[in-house]
C-alpha cells in the first residue's frame, strides 16, 4: 500500500517536490484540557510536548525547518494552528500525539497512593489522514511513508480504531497503521499535506513507560523524519 500511495502521490505536480519551508510540528492539545492520562497519571500533553522537542530537534538536524506549534500549551483554538504553518510557508503539518481506548477497557490502580486507570487492551502506534484536507494525496502518502519507517524500526500499529467494539475508523493503509478520521480539525482545516501521530498507548502500562524514554522519543522522532524525506519533504535549500 504504502509504495503504490507514493507512487501516485509522486506522479502529482509538486508532491515530490514540496516548497522547502518548515515543517509544522503541532504539540497536541493544550494545557487547560491536556488529552489522556497515561497509567500513571502524566498528561498527554507533557508526552506530546516532549516528543514534539525531539522530532523537530532532529529534523532541524537533517536541515529541515522547523515551526513548532503550540509548544507552551496556550493554544486552545485547534482552528488556529493549521493556519500558523500555512502563514509561515508551511510544506507539511505533522499533529503529535499519544493514545489511550475506550473506558470500558480500563481498569483502576493504585500509583503512588492515588488511582489511575490503565488498560493492556491496545498498544502501538496509529497515524491519521482526513479525507477533507485538499492535499490527501500527498497526505496519505506521507502517513504511509512514516508508518513504514516507524515499522522499520521495529514498532507496530495499533489496529484497535478499526475495531468494530472501538470506534470503527476505516483504514486507509492498514499494513502501515494509518487511519481516515476526516472532522479531525487539525487535519480538514489544513491546506498543506497533514498527519495526525498518535505515537503510543499511555494507558498501556509497558508502553507508557516506555513512551517516556529518550529511547523510544529518538527512535520514533528518527523514523518520522526518514518517513518525511521518503514522500518528498525537503531539507532548506
Amino acid at each position: 500500500m504504502c509504495e503504490s500511495v507514493l507512487a501516485i502521490c509522486l506522479a502529482l505536480a509538486g508532491c515530490a517536490a514540496v516548497a522547502a519551508g518548515p515543517v509544522a510540528v503541532d504539540v497536541g492539545h493544550f494545557l487547560e484540557k491536556p488529552g489522556a492520562t497515561s497509567a500513571y497519571g502524566v498528561t498527554e500533553f507533557e508526552y506530546n510536548q516532549n516528543l514534539a522537542a525531539v522530532i523537530a530537534t532532529r529534523l532541524e538536524a537533517d536541515g529541515v525547518p522547523v515551526r513548532l506549534i503550540g509548544y507552551k500549551g496556550e493554544m486552545a483554538d485547534l482552528y488556529a494552528r493549521a493556519p500558523q504553518a500555512e502563514a509561515a510557508g508551511g510544506q507539511f503539518f505533522l499533529s503529535v500525539h499519544h493514545d489511550s481506548v475506550k473506558a470500558e477497557y480500563q481498569q483502576t490502580w493504585l500509583v503512588d497512593g492515588k488511582e489511575q486507570r490503565y488498560s493492556e487492551y491496545a498498544r502501538g502506534f496509529s497515524l491519521f489522514v482526513s479525507r477533507k484536507n485538499p492535499r490527501l494525496a500527498e497526505s496519505l502518502a506521507c502517513a504511509s511513508s512514516i508508518g513504514a519507517a516507524l515499522r522499520a524500526a521495529g514498532l507496530k500499529p495499533t489496529p484497535h480504531h478499526a475495531e468494530a467494539a472501538g470506534i470503527g475508523r476505516p483504514w486507509a493503509d492498514e499494513t502501515n497503521g494509518v487511519y481516515y478520521y476526516d472532522n479531525l480539525v487539525v487535519l480538514k482545516t489544513s491546506t498543506v499535506p497533514a498527519v495526525l501521530l498518535e505515537a503510543g498507548v499511555i494507558v498501556h502500562p509497558a508502553e507508557a513507560i516506555e513512551l517516556a524514554t529518550p529511547e523510544r522519543r529518538a527512535l520514533t522522532a528518527s523514523a518520522v523524519a526518514r518517513g518525511l524525506a521518503a514522500c518528498g519533504v525537503t531539507a532548506a535549500r
